[in-house]
């Protein structure tokens, strides 16, 4: 599985890296670390990483590449951490010669060739740590900062249970290269005091469903009143995760065009088919969809609050 990706790297000398739309830790660690793990064990090899990524971590891991249409005519596409077409972030990935996927989340569209898929995986920088390791391949601290990023933000700081064995040796093997941790969760941590005083919005605006949904409507008024941009907002939504008889958790928040970014999240409930039934998708209890209208948000909760009560009853006859 893991050859059939390491040799299709090697018949290219051109190698571009996409991730998803409104990258998050994960997807951005991904492009990074492969990027470099390429590097690594390829100097000679153009390779590029390609979209917005994350900014507040650029001065530790580094910057995107920003290349014209003729590079990537003539590269291989690698599409990482995300599960349809749609939501690659950089469409020019259909002008590369030949594709490749490598993702963690639940199949929604098949493409690429090789197409590796592993659900037991806690995030897709794990995959690539895991095939790095497998093969006896370099990692060098360049590569395994990035890589650790993704494994501790997609697993909430592994609090996520279930953690799976491997995932830890992924990190042990990570952090034996040396590499600086305290600066990245340093900068992990680091809070705005603009984000501060939105949080105090937060906690004394959000509701409650009659089965114990907790969501957030946030407008682009109240956005722009607390100097934030939508992304950050929704990027919040673990503000309010462990409220005792809550165990779904989503924000709404409105763009300046309308588009409605929402998160989604729980502990123990499935809300992954509803992010599906709005054209979004993810992970069993994290995962994402847009809106047309942040009017629309009933529809969702209406839906996550039938899935908490049916829950409910199954824990009570159970």
């Amino acid at each position: 599985m893991y050859n059939k990706i390491w040799n299709k790297i090697k018949e290219y000398d051109v190698i571009t890296i996409y991730g998803h739309v409104i990258p998050d830790g994960d997807c951005y660690g991904s492009q990074i670390g492969l990027k470099n793990a390429i590097l690594d064990n390829f100097p000679s090899k153009k390779v590029y990483a390609l979209g917005s990524g994350v900014p507040k971590f650029f001065p530790l891991i580094g910057e995107m590449d920003i290349i014209d249409d003729d590079i990537i005519k003539n590269s291989l596409a690698i599409i990482l951490d995300t599960g349809n077409l749609s939501r690659v972030e950089d469409q020019r990935y259909s002008l590369a010669k030949h594709i490749v996927k490598i993702d963690h989340h639940l199949l929604q569209e098949h493409f690429g060739d090789p197409e590796v898929i592993l659900n037991d995986k806690i995030s897709c920088t794990e995959i690539i740590g895991d095939m790095l390791l497998s093969l006896n391949l370099k990692i060098s601290k360049e590569t395994a900062l990035p890589l650790f990023l993704g494994l501790i933000t997609d697993s909430g700081r592994f609090l996520y249970q279930p953690i799976p064995e491997n995932a830890y040796r992924v990190a042990g093997a990570l952090s034996s290269t040396g590499i600086d941790i305290q600066s990245l969760y340093d900068l992990l941590y680091e809070v705005d005091e603009k984000i501060l005083r939105f949080r105090g919005y937060i906690y004394t605006h959000y509701k409650k469903t009659k089965n114990g949904v907790i969501y957030l409507t946030i407008s682009k008024e109240v956005i722009k009143e607390y100097g934030l941009d939508y992304n950050t907002c929704a990027s919040l939504v673990n503000s309010v995760a462990g409220i005792k008889g809550s165990p779904i958790w989503v924000f709404f928040s409105e763009s300046e065009s309308g588009l409605v970014r929402v998160e989604l999240r729980s502990k123990g409930v499935p809300v992954q088919p509803t992010a599906v039934k709005f054209g979004g998708g993810g992970h069993v209890q994290a995962a994402g969809c847009r809106l047309d209208t942040l009017e629309d948000y009933k529809y969702v909760i209406d839906d996550l609050d039938k899935v908490l009560g049916e829950h409910l009853q199954c824990l009570k006859k159970n």
